[in-house]
């Protein structure tokens, strides 16, 4: 039986490379300076040693897992799927790993994952919180954790975030479909605990007040970010006495869901009522007709939230430029399911 093989440790790639353990460390572990001579001779002798470094070992040294987490709503949504993929990229290039955790947009799971990533000892976290999960989070930030917010905002709290300006958008939707003559434009509307429904309600609420319209409670129901209560929303909204002819969906997943509602009951796009989406998913402009939407940049989005993240715990410039906000716009991307209102219901 062959002995076992002996373990080269940082100290042997040091020696080989002529340098010291610190700089070795240094180098292998991508902080701090060195020159371009003193990585390729590190580089080059951990290759012909064929060194593994230890990673316990040099959390527990950095105090750093170089692991952080991730929390989002919904793991099968076309927005968190895109998003996370930004983030994963920008991690990958840091020598970062990620732990993903997929909420359902529930309060209680989601304070659970919250307190599993922290005893797994993670970095950072990116999350999108749910408003009663916010003294949560503002208690965790003045720990100094380093944590970035997606699409909300704490109040009280300097924690970093990037917005989706989700009121222009939903604003920009309502005056495109007011310009085809539309007035009675009913509303899919998300959840109400997370800042994107809340937002995007009072940019309808807006759409409407800049065309002179009144605000109308009975053409807003309620999907919740969820299939089967967008379906029964989009079915409370076609069942009126004297029903919406243009409708905007709050997110990619609930327009799905409108979309089979609509075909159940036989109503036909454009010709019978107008639709604009969230999100515009891949499959938005193959469908047939091809769907309205508003584009929003996730992969950007995730990006800029991971290189906001590791520049938090690296304590170097985060790019916001003096401002805990970063904002995005998003564009509405007009395709066939948006036509003027039938003659008849002008």
């Amino acid at each position: 039986m062959a002995p076992p093989a002996k373990t080269v440790t940082l100290k042997n790639v040091a020696k080989e490379a002529g340098v010291s353990l610190g700089m070795a460390s240094r180098v292998l572990s991508r902080y701090g300076s060195y020159s371009e001579r003193t990585r390729k001779a590190v580089l080059k002798a951990a290759k012909k040693l064929n060194y593994r470094p230890n990673g316990v070992a040099r959390s527990l040294r950095l105090k750093q897992t170089r692991t952080i987490g991730v929390m989002i709503s919904n793991i099968v949504s076309y927005h968190w799927t895109v998003f996370v993929q930004g983030v994963e990229e920008a991690a990958r290039a840091a020598g970062y790993h990620v732990i993903l955790c997929n909420t359902a947009d529930d309060a209680e799971l989601e304070k659970e994952y919250l307190e599993n990533l922290c005893e797994r000892g993670v970095d950072g976290i990116i999350a999108s919180p749910q408003e009663d999960n916010y003294d949560t989070f503002k208690q965790l930030a003045d720990t100094g954790f380093r944590l970035v917010l997606v699409g909300c905002e704490i109040p009280g709290t300097e924690i970093p975030r990037i917005i989706t300006d989700d009121r222009s958008a939903a604003a920009d939707a309502v005056t495109h479909l007011v310009s085809l003559g539309h007035r009675r434009i009913g509303l899919v509307a998300g959840l109400m605990s997370l800042d994107t429904g809340r937002n995007r309600l009072d940019g309808y609420k807006v759409g409407l007040a800049r065309a002179g319209l009144s605000f109308d409670e009975n053409l807003v129901a309620f999907g919740n970010y969820q299939n089967d209560e967008a379906f029964e929303a989009t079915q409370q909204l076609i069942s009126m006495k004297e029903p919406p002819t243009a409708l905007l969906v709050c997110s990619e997943l609930m327009t799905g869901a409108t979309l089979e509602c609509l075909k159940i009951n036989r109503i036909s796009i454009p010709e019978e009522i107008s639709l604009i989406g969230f999100d515009d998913p891949a499959w938005a402009n193959f469908y047939r007709p091809s769907i309205s939407t508003l584009r929003e940049e996730r992969f950007k989005t995730g990006r800029l939230a991971c290189d906001a993240l590791l520049a938090a715990i690296q304590n170097v410039d985060s790019g916001f430029k003096g401002s805990l906000e970063m904002r995005l716009k998003t564009e509405l991307i007009v395709r066939e399911s948006c036509a003027r209102v039938p003659a008849s219901k002008d």
